[in-house]
């Protein structure tokens, strides 16, 4: 049901708009409430209502029309689920680049920064008064715009022209642009933390400024690993973009699959059947205690701490055995299809859940006296970089990050899919904010994992484990669906022109939110610190980079 809050933001698009651009719609298809085409100068006027009333800026993406450029910016409800969508238009150039600028909402929600950054370089869209207009993504000496519909990635062409461009800097050496804008000090200097360091879990390189061993700033940049993964999407069917979803967050691809499926199938107007629903929502919990799994025993090798990491992978690899027995795959999996799953649990799956199970539930205790009661655990990291709610709101941070700051925002709740509207499960929460809060929450997310697992073993019906006979295209028009993920709340906006192919798909990866609001969570701090603040938000690079 729409909020008071939902209706007073739709009231006022209502004044700002002509009648003609504003179009509600069916969340059940869509995944959107309502949709508005407002002047770029209102923007920064709507997106300003936005954050008024607690919406934060879930998404924001450019697409390449024929007639013009679309800026398409995802609005959604820290509490409820109403997703707004508000687009500006800037018109092309004879050439087709973008013709024109567009005001940066950069001073209204932080999240802006990065998404506009990378529409910069992906489109050729500039933004009015951004603070730090470079690449994020690309090479900063990039020169360009592989989103546009005419790059085409030719033999011949202007990718070719940049490889041997970088290939030329990369022989004479290079400077490193170091933030002009940060607050000079005496005795403060330069430290770059990866990309190599094991602790930035994976090529990931933090820009420190530092006086001594404190933290002054700092700035995450990205684009180590970028493989363009949305690039890839346009060029190849629907079915082609499956193994895409497993190698974004490869440590969590099950809810990965789950998210795509969902996507496609709401668009379709497909139902899987009873028994695909089971093994989805079993599967996908398995993966996110792995996933939880794997973040412990890194996040306090980082610290230190050696022996719940052996505990946290023999744990872990029993799970990767049952996923294994399954799907066939441990870990980058490509599982589930339109409409069903490839393969179907064998006969051994469920007895084998059933005996890991109680075990698991022993060794959950052992992690409790082990770390949580740990006083050399939490006094190395209570209190330690703090998030708050409306800093959250700002970033668009969401899974465990945000529940750690008091909002109970998890998808599975507040947008429900698939079985979880019938389960029995709680949704943890804290409110300090710090890296230890974090690290309670992820422990009980696992215990709430099990209990829906718990729920459903008993309960799997027979039946078929495919919808049929699917439609032949996705229909023409737009989509955006998302589920909760291991990190947290993980988007997919679709444009579908009725082909064989995605025209366009953009990837809303909680990972991404959630890092860049660590420039927030440093200052103040030492070096020492912001590898446990990193290993707190738990990323996963490729599913920033993307």
């Amino acid at each position: 049901m729409p909020t008071a809050s939902d209706t007073s933001i739709k009231d006022w698009i209502h004044r700002s708009v002509k009648p003609d651009d504003f179009l509600d719609k069916d969340p059940k298809v869509s995944g959107v409430h309502f949709e508005a085409v407002i002047p770029s100068s209102k923007i920064v006027e709507a997106a300003e209502e936005f954050l008024k009333r607690q919406y934060y800026l879930e998404s924001l993406t450019a697409v390449d029309f024929a007639e013009c450029f679309e800026l398409v910016y995802h609005f959604n409800h820290q509490n409820s689920h109403a997703r707004f969508v508000v687009k500006t238009l800037t018109p092309k150039k004879a050439d087709g680049s973008p013709d024109g600028e567009t005001p940066t909402l950069s001073a209204v929600y932080k999240s802006a920064n990065w998404y506009e950054r990378e529409i910069r370089e992906m489109f050729g869209i500039a933004f009015n008064g951004h603070p730090n207009p470079k690449n994020l993504l690309l090479p900063e000496s990039s020169t360009i715009h592989p989103l546009l519909k005419s790059f085409k990635g030719e033999p011949k062409g202007s990718d070719v022209e940049q490889s041997l461009k970088l290939i030329e800097e990369d022989k004479q050496g290079f400077e490193v642009a170091y933030p002009k804008s940060i607050t000079q000090h005496e005795n403060d200097y330069y430290l770059n933390l990866g990309p190599q360091h094991p602790s930035t879990h994976g090529v990931l390189r933090i820009l420190l400024h530092l006086n001594g061993e404190r933290v002054l700033d700092g700035e995450p940049v990205l684009g180590y690993s970028h493989r363009h993964h949305e690039k890839m999407m346009e060029i190849q069917n629907y079915l082609a973009c499956w193994p895409n979803f497993g190698r974004l967050d490869y440590v969590g691809a099950m809810s990965y699959n789950f998210g795509y499926a969902l996507l496609v199938e709401k668009a379709m107007g497909v139902t899987p059947p009873p028994r695909v629903e089971y093994i989805r929502v079993i599967a996908t919990e398995l993966n996110r205690i792995s996933s939880h799994l794997l973040w412990l025993g890194t996040f306090l090798m980082d610290l230190g701490a050696m022996t719940p990491f052996f505990y946290c992978f023999d744990d872990r690899e029993k799970i990767l055995d049952i996923l294994e027995m399954a799907s066939g795959e441990r870990l980058t999996y490509d599982y589930f299809r339109f409409g069903g799953v490839d393969h179907d649990f064998p006969a051994e799956t469920v007895p084998a859940i059933k005996e890991f199970i109680p075990d698991f539930k022993k060794r959950m205790r052992q992690y409790d006296k082990l770390i949580t009661k740990n006083i050399i655990f939490r006094k190395r990291v209570e209190g330690l970089g703090v998030l708050s709610k409306e800093t959250a709101l700002q970033y668009g941070v969401t899974g465990p990050c945000l529940r750690a700051t008091g909002v109970a925002l998890d998808e599975r709740r507040r947008d429900p899919y698939s079985l979880y509207p019938q389960l029995d499960f709680n949704i943890p929460t804290r409110t300090q904010g710090d890296v230890f809060a974090r690290y309670e929450v992820r422990l009980e997310e696992i215990q709430e994992s099990l209990k829906i697992i718990t729920q459903l073993m008993d309960k799997i019906p027979e039946g078929p484990i495919t919808a049929g006979k699917l439609p032949k295209n996705v229909p023409k028009g737009e989509y955006y669906s998302n589920v909760e993920s291991a990190r947290g709340s993980f988007g997919i906006y679709l444009v579908s022109d009725g082909s064989l192919n995605p025209y366009r798909m953009k990837l809303r990866t909680p990972s991404f939110s959630n890092l860049n609001a660590i420039v927030d969570m440093m200052p103040g701090y030492f070096v020492s610190d912001v590898v446990a603040i990193l290993g707190s938000i738990d990323i996963v690079l490729p599913e920033i980079d993307r």
